[in-house]
């Protein structure tokens, strides 16, 4: 009995010095678009925990390249977009994925992706690690 009583007072105080992120994700949305074709995920990421966190992968099933890209302004006042390997969420902060901002670019879809559908996304994150989000298909949202 003592041997279980200090085996769960230290599972306790390990659980509690272990650093936990608190990563919020809202407002997931996929732009529509045919088998074939390409689309793009937007959302926020609120990091309410003191530690900054990096996301550094994402998975969506429906696609056969993931990345992420962020739109930047070339010469001539042309936009661009390009690939970035990870994107660092601060603390206390939020991080938005937005069109014609950093987005994630769903390439090769395997079917069509129809308005009013909703799929599983998985972000992968450094410390919070998998985080699993429901996104549904919109066109995109009208400015506030």
């Amino acid at each position: 009995m003592k041997k279980i009583f200090i085996i769960i007072f230290f599972a306790s105080f390990v659980s509690v010095t272990i650093p936990q992120t608190k990563l919020q994700i809202k407002g997931a949305w996929i732009r529509p678009a045919a088998q074939g074709g390409n689309s793009a995920l937007f959302f926020e990421v609120m990091n309410n925990s003191n530690q900054s966190d990096t996301l550094i992968a994402i998975t969506f099933e429906h696609s056969e390249i993931v990345e992420i890209h962020e739109t930047f302004k070339r010469s001539n006042d042309m936009m661009g977009m390009r690939s970035v390997e990870y994107v660092l969420v601060p603390s206390k902060s939020t991080v938005k994925f937005k069109p014609r901002g950093l987005h994630i670019m769903l390439i090769g879809l395997t079917k069509d992706i129809k308005i009013g559908e909703q799929y599983e996304v998985k972000l992968v994150f450094k410390k919070a690690r998998d985080v699993r989000i429901k996104a549904v298909v919109s066109d995109m949202p009208k400015a506030n």
